[in-house]
């Protein structure tokens, strides 16, 4: 409804710290890194949990209900961080959090917290965070309905035009659900760079195609690194009676 009068409206004007409701029976200790459950509520990051920032303030919700305390989080800045392995040839590498004192290069199953801004000493980094995925862009190639066991041979489906990062592969199936997919006819989907395989998935019964209109991982990546002028190909290898039908195969970058 139009209004009919004036109105004072909220104006957050800090645009860093932010607080956000915590979840029952947690405890977010200061400096944590900080996950939004699968209730809404924060609580120390798991992997999986969408990141949404750095926590100001020690908060014991341990015996509390939802909502019950609230803790203050960073939600932009730059911070120092351990991260195991970490080198000053990693700068610009997208990170990732698998709890909430652990930072780690491995995407696959763990959640995007941000990139390495700067290389501070071996094992030792400062953390740009990117609580919005702000810096991740998606490169998007539909594969056609295949004929029942036919192949893609490295098929180039992206040109990088700068240096960067590959951070995750997954495929979507569009609308038609996968047959013939099994132990024995197997469906493989790779991709890979100048720099050699990216990510290799072999779908099979224990592994099974997504459904129609769901994604999949494609897995743990490799030879992530890309640099300008990089093309990325797709090659997709069939058992004789395999047909993924069409699908979509996606890849975040930074």
């Amino acid at each position: 409804m139009a209004l009919t009068a004036n109105r004072e409206v909220d104006h957050y004007i800090d645009q860093e710290l932010r607080s956000y409701q915590v979840a029952a029976s947690q405890r977010i200790y200061k400096g944590a890194l900080v996950g939004r459950a699968a209730t809404g509520y924060a609580q120390p990051i798991a992997a999986g949990d969408p990141f949404i920032g750095i926590a100001y303030e020690d908060i014991d919700n341990s015996t509390g209900a939802n909502g019950a305390l609230a803790v203050r989080v960073y939600t932009l800045g730059d911070f120092g961080h351990a991260l195991s392995g970490a080198a000053i040839t990693d700068i610009g590498r997208p990170v990732f959090a698998s709890d909430d004192n652990t930072l780690t290069f491995t995407g696959s199953g763990n959640t995007y917290v941000g990139l390495v801004q700067d290389f501070v000493t071996s094992g030792e980094i400062i953390l740009r965070i990117d609580t919005q995925r702000a810096k991740i862009k998606t490169t998007t190639h539909a594969v056609e309905n295949l004929a029942t066991g036919a192949d893609i041979a490295a098929r180039a489906v992206h040109s990088f035009n700068s240096e960067g990062w590959i951070v995750s592969a997954r495929v979507v199936n569009q609308a038609t659900a996968a047959v013939g997919i099994d132990n024995t006819n197997i469906c493989v989907v790779t991709l890979a760079t100048g720099g050699g395989t990216v990510v290799s998935a072999t779908f099979n019964a224990t592994n099974t195609f997504p459904a129609a209109n769901t994604d999949k991982d494609l897995g743990a990546t490799s030879n992530t690194h890309i640099t300008a002028g990089d093309v990325m190909t797709l090659a997709v290898t069939n058992g004789a009676n395999a047909n993924p039908g069409p699908f979509l195969v996606e890849v975040d970058y930074v």
